[in-house]
């Protein structure tokens, strides 16, 4: 069994709002090219929020405060080749200057117009809880949206 198969990956992803926009980042990964909440992945003795500061840091160079937990969402493929828990939290910009880090897979950083996240590509597919967030703080259920493999 490969090794990749025993592990289970914990990726911290954070929304940063700023007026009608929120902060996404485009990755370039296997030929394709996709939109997500900027973060990354867990590691060993590594709280949940000093992980969303450290990877908000690498791939945006912002310094950030993080907030509460929004949802969560496994993502599966169909071949079980992978496994990853993706959790989310809200989160407030208190210092640095927003730029693109040295990531190979980061393509593009940016705000962008809440009205426009419908349209994107976007992994995992989470477009309609965040939509539902971003125009509705209060009205949200955190809760675990299942797996969201496309």
């Amino acid at each position: 069994m490969p090794t990749d198969r025993k592990k289970i990956r914990i990726r911290v992803a954070v929304v940063l709002r700023q007026g009608d926009q929120v902060l996404l980042v485009r990755h370039h990964k296997q030929g394709m090219k996709y939109w997500l909440l900027p973060g990354g992945g867990l590691e060993i003795g590594e709280t949940i929020e000093e992980c969303a500061r450290r990877e908000l840091k690498e791939e945006t160079q912002l310094d950030i405060d993080v907030g509460d937990f929004l949802f969560m969402n496994e993502s599966i493929p169909p071949d079980h080749h992978r496994h990853v828990v993706n959790l989310y939290y809200e989160g407030k910009i208190i210092g640095g200057e927003l730029k693109m880090g040295n990531d190979e897979a980061l393509y593009e950083v940016g705000f962008v117009d809440i009205e426009q996240i419908s349209e994107l590509t976007f992994f995992p597919n989470v477009k309609a809880e965040l939509l539902q967030w971003l125009k509705s703080p209060d009205s949200i259920q955190r809760r675990s949206l299942g797996n969201r493999w496309e």
